[in-house]
């Protein structure tokens, strides 16, 4: 039996292509992490970096033309690449869970959420349609909806924003899965109801245990909720470890980069700081390190070797060259 603070989710050197007719292209390049239970590790990095198609590798939902190239996925100690569709399904939305970033496009707008919170409670508990109606309004409930029992007979149109991500919460959480993905759970939402959001969060993580995989690109929203940091580059892992350590001392230019143009309530700028450049599509990757051409201590060494994720400190690693080499 897996303990709180033991590992349940282990990723190990995941590759990801996308077929076309020129060939495969690789687009996730040797990813590895893991996850424990009752631990929050977020995925960090901008759009395009290849965070949600990881996301999507560990359910099994890449698109047709995605396609693992190798690697591991071990949930609990059992391989998930490899599994038929019908072995994918008693695992979805029992063990492990997604909670996607867009909550009016991922709710069935033509079924009560009552309904849609229940389905996975029949479906893989085995509950009859009252069980299930009863245990959808106390995650209603839990997840703070006033009034659950007639909410959940509204249809999704009819709530706030706020109020569906809080149903997409509950749907996720109502078997209890040891692992709980949330992509991008707060981007549509105002600030106010963000905090509110990555609160329930993170008290139901407590009362659950659940390991979270937390995928943003807001280093704000995720020094509210991470114990670790995976910083994700065009398709690669460059910098992981504590946050704390990674969020204080960052050590790879990226993520300072990052760090660098996180807006500060105590800063004032006429104009907030960017990353210059931008996030090479898969085909366009240059040689060696792909973040070279947008870094600023970047030596012609940089477009030829690709670095290693090398350990600097207890639990810290990074892959930049010029890091390595000043260690």
């Amino acid at each position: 039996m897996i303990a709180a603070g033991d590992t349940v989710l282990s990723v190990r050197d995941l590759s990801i292509g996308f077929e076309s007719d020129s060939g495969l292209t690789p687009v996730v390049e040797e990813v590895s992490f893991d996850v424990a239970l009752g631990k929050t590790l977020a995925l960090v990095g901008e759009s395009g970096c290849g965070k949600s198609l990881t996301a999507l590798a560990l359910l099994n939902l890449l698109p047709p033309f995605g396609k693992i190239i190798e690697g591991s996925i071990r949930l609990g100690g059992r391989e998930l690449i490899g599994l038929d569709e019908k072995a994918m399904q008693s695992i979805r939305g029992n063990r492990i869970s997604m909670i996607f970033q867009e909550p009016m496009s991922a709710l069935n707008p033509v079924f009560p959420i009552g309904m849609q919170v229940g389905e996975s409670l029949r479906l893989h508990r085995g509950f009859n349609k009252k069980e299930a109606a009863k245990h959808a309004v106390e995650m209603l409930t839990s997840v703070g909806i006033p009034d659950a029992e007639a909410r959940a007979k509204s249809y999704p149109h009819e709530l706030s924003g706020g109020m569906r991500q809080r149903v997409l919460i509950a749907m996720a959480l109502a078997c209890e899965p040891d692992v709980l993905i949330a992509d991008e759970p707060t981007t549509a939402l105002d600030v106010t109801i963000q905090a509110q959001i990555l609160d329930l969060m993170h008290d139901l993580q407590e009362k659950l245990h659940a390991a979270i995989l937390f995928i943003s690109h807001d280093l704000g929203v995720v020094s509210r909720m991470a114990d670790d940091i995976a910083v994700m580059y065009s398709g690669r892992i460059v910098e992981y470890g504590p946050a704390r350590e990674i969020l204080s001392a960052p050590r790879h230019p990226y993520t300072r980069a990052l760090l660098e143009t996180t807006p500060r309530m105590e800063a004032s700028v006429h104009h907030l700081p960017s990353i210059p450049g931008r996030v090479p599509s898969p085909a366009e990757r240059p040689t060696g390190c792909h973040f070279n051409p947008r870094c600023t201590i970047a030596t012609p060494a940089c477009s030829e070797k690709r670095p290693p994720l090398i350990e600097i400190a207890d639990a810290h690693r990074v892959a930049c060259l010029e890091v390595s080499a000043g260690e």
